[in-house]
């Protein structure tokens, strides 16, 4: 009998079609999906029932479109996976059936949107819940037993997030920032200034962003928005190093992109992060908040670029991003799935 996994109806906006957790579902082909009603009149009455209801729910994000999918997957019996629970459990807690939650927040905005009395009311209505970060186990374990609580990382896909052999040494380097939740842009003005005033146009620094016309960029930085996946994934395999400057993290999707290209990182060492990176030559890790040490940090993957130790980076990187490859973390998933199974 097939399990039943519940995936938003419409992509999360800021990730690439390959980058969204919802990805793991291609690698489940047992699970079915459950998505909003695609027809006017279904959607009108989700619509109307969501005006109604939407008071009642704590969660910050909680959209027309995540409401009809937590409806539908309320009246199932059969097992059920939520796969963003962060914004799409909450009504479905009330279902009959065995449930697992995925969260993807890190514990301290997760604290933020609820109480600990309702943490725990919700938690407990919750069969299994999957971490994506080390950091989420000790807020969840707080809740619920801690046998109920799965640390199963995010994934990748590396067939389509691919290297293209070492970026040629004869333009400029580049520096790629790609994101816009929980990043520091006060860091990553700092450290373009600082680029920019030493190397001035001899330094590419490019920015995709959601975030586009929401802040003053520095005047030497590109900006792009919008942009096609296939577009995004010819960036990270031209960038010399991918900047991910944070003020928080579980698991990354651009992190992942830009390993899975064998692009080397520089990131903040900051909730997941590290999990993600490891301790190889693939990443270098820099405190919260140290604009100098990030920008000593660039400095450093810049310069090496065309070297040996650019090329070794490169290959750690994409070996780096195959231990998050799809096919391994379905597997991993099967495994709650299958304590689904066993509570029916």
């Amino acid at each position: 009998m097939p399990y039943t996994v519940i995936a938003s109806a419409v992509r999360v906006p800021w990730h690439s079609h390959h980058g969204g957790y919802d990805r793991l579902l291609d690698y489940l082909p047992e699970a079915k999906r459950i998505t909003a009603p695609r027809g006017i009149t279904g959607q009108k009455i989700a619509t109307a029932a969501h005006h109604w209801l939407r008071r009642r729910c704590p969660l910050p994000f909680y959209p027309a479109e995540h409401f009809a999918t937590d409806a539908r997957v309320l009246v199932g019996r059969g097992p059920a996976h939520i796969l963003y629970g962060d914004e799409q459990f909450w009504f479905s807690r009330h279902r009959p059936g065995p449930t697992a939650v995925t969260y993807h927040q890190p514990p301290a905005h997760l604290a933020r949107f609820m109480q600990a009395t309702d943490w725990r009311r919700l938690a407990a209505h919750a069969s299994q819940i999957i971490a994506v970060a080390p950091d989420q186990l000790a807020f969840f374990a707080n809740h619920l037993s801690e046998e109920r609580v799965h640390l199963i990382p995010h994934g990748i896909d590396t067939a389509a997030f691919t290297p293209a052999g070492v970026p040629e040494t004869g333009g400029r380097p580049m520096l790629l920032t790609v994101g816009w939740w929980l990043r520091d842009w006060d860091v990553l003005d700092m450290v373009h200034d600082r680029l920019h005033r030493r190397y001035g146009n001899d330094i590419e620094m490019v920015v995709i962003t959601r975030q586009a016309d929401r802040r003053t960029w520095h005047p030497a930085v590109r900006v792009l928005e919008g942009i096609s996946e296939l577009t995004l994934t010819q960036l990270y395999r031209q960038a010399t190093a991918v900047f991910l400057p944070l003020t928080d993290a579980t698991a990354n999707n651009a992190l992942l992109e830009a390993l899975a290209c064998g692009t080397p990182v520089v990131a903040t060492d900051t909730g997941g992060i590290s999990y993600y990176t490891g301790h190889g030559s693939a990443s270098l890790l820099t405190p919260p908040g140290d604009a100098a040490a990030a920008a000593e940090a660039v400095e450093t993957l810049l310069g090496e670029l065309g070297t040996a130790a650019h090329a070794a980076r490169r290959a750690a990187a994409r070996e780096r991003a195959g231990l998050f490859a799809w096919p391994r973390i379905a597997d991993q998933v099967r495994s709650v799935y299958r304590l689904l199974e066993d509570e029916r």
